[in-house]
């Protein structure tokens, strides 16, 4: 069960790695209290038999239990929570994703704890060192990279963290787990670290209906409550724009947009959703983006989708030959691994997407041999579409015609 899981996106986003001073090492009775456990996993879960099996058997090995809450399941969840060896218990739903996790920590007995989600699996890692990692008494918490979607690229997001009472997550959606770890951290201070789990979410490939019906009336609650939340105001654009209601989507992605201008600049991924949604939707409809486009751009110049677009824009404004840098920059990221780990990016903006953005502009610009050169790379990322073949011949075609004194050359 889960509230978009990228809604641990907003509180992922503090990716500095903060260097307040360690007051002194966390206690050790708890590792004792609880028999030597030292990683619980902790989920909550309804009606999740089509991903449980897979997370939990990603698990195992991994962790020294896995507690499992069911929110009131009516399929085979719970009978494959059971066999693969879960504490199972149950928690009535009340609309607050907070309370159903609080209750999973409160009864996880070990010193760390993994929070997850049924339709998220973990790769394959080094036990040894995460344990040697989990063992060190001067940290408090640690990030692990989330791939959201397949074919997206990664993004720190806190997932690993000590097992305290005051670490405990808070709101009824996109629920958040940071003001814990900072109260935590005034008690008794302990660094925010890195670790070396990947997992991998696979949820938003199946029908999103049910969790639309079930999420609406959280997010128009939660922002009642603590209109602040931007990531909330972009899950409520989504959905209605999803609902085919352009009007009410176009508003809350403004009232997210209002709070990011308010608040002093960074990097926070979080802060340059409402600007990429709402430039994403106007330009679906063909309206002018240029002000908001350079407005994101000048507060988040390294982003990757930003620079995406801006070369989108200025390719259906005639003008190829001030777009290649953009999707040229991009190439370069994928070539060498340079994308931030502020947000997660469909992974075909630094390949497929890009070489056919590059193919394009020298075909307008009558650069035929680079055009088909790029047709060429985008048709081996791609080869089921069929379009990149039969252009790269065109190309090949026209630089023929170009060579030989024919017109269509530079």
């Amino acid at each position: 069960m889960r509230a978009r899981r990228a809604s641990d996106l907003r509180r992922s986003q503090r990716r500095e790695l903060p260097r307040s001073p360690v007051a002194r090492p966390a206690s050790r009775a708890q590792a004792s209290s609880a028999g030597g456990v030292l990683l619980s996993a902790c989920l909550i879960v309804k009606n999740e038999e089509q991903f449980l099996d897979r997370c939990l058997l990603s698990l195992e090995g991994l962790v020294d239990e896995i507690v499992v809450v069911d929110t009131g399941s009516t399929d085979r969840t719970r009978e494959i929570a059971a066999a693969r060896g879960a504490r199972l218990h149950d928690f009535p739903w009340r609309d607050d994703f907070a309370a159903a996790r609080n209750h999973g920590l409160d009864l996880a007995r070990g010193e760390w704890i993994l929070y997850i989600d049924a339709d998220e699996r973990v790769r394959p890692a080094s036990v040894s060192r995460l344990r040697t990692q989990l063992a060190d008494p001067w940290h408090v918490a640690h990030y692990v990279l989330l791939h959201p979607r397949p074919g997206f690229t990664p993004y720190w997001e806190m997932r690993l963290f000590r097992n305290d009472p005051r670490i405990r997550f808070r709101g009824i959606i996109h629920e958040n787990i940071w003001p814990g770890i900072h109260a935590y951290r005034a008690a008794r201070g302990g660094r925010i670290g890195r670790s070396e789990l990947v997992l991998d979410h696979e949820g938003y490939e199946r029908d999103q209906e049910v969790k639309h019906r079930r999420n609406l009336p959280l997010l128009r609650k939660a922002l009642k409550e603590d209109p602040g939340k931007v990531f909330s105001w972009c899950h409520l654009a989504t959905i209605y724009a999803s609902l085919g209601k352009d009007r009410r989507a176009e508003k809350a992605w403004k009232a997210g947009l209002a709070v990011v201008r308010k608040r002093p600049r960074s990097r926070s991924g979080e802060d340059t959703l409402p600007y990429l949604g709402l430039i994403q939707w106007r330009l679906a409809r063909g309206r002018d983006t240029r002000r908001l486009l350079a407005e994101a751009l000048e507060r988040f110049p390294h982003n990757h989708q930003l620079h995406w677009l801006r070369g989108i824009t200025l390719m259906r404004a005639g003008r190829p030959g001030e777009a290649l840098p953009f999707f040229e920059r991009l190439v370069a990221c994928g070539r060498t691994g340079e994308i931030d780990r502020f947000l997660a990016y469909d992974a075909r903006l630094f390949d497929v997407f890009a070489y056919d953005s590059l193919a394009t502009c020298h075909f307008k610009l009558g650069h035929y041999a680079e055009s088909r050169g790029y047709f060429e790379l985008a048709a081996k990322h791609d080869p089921e579409k069929l379009e990149y073949r039969l252009k790269r011949a065109l190309c090949a075609r026209l630089e023929g015609s170009s060579t030989d004194g024919s017109p269509g050359g530079r």
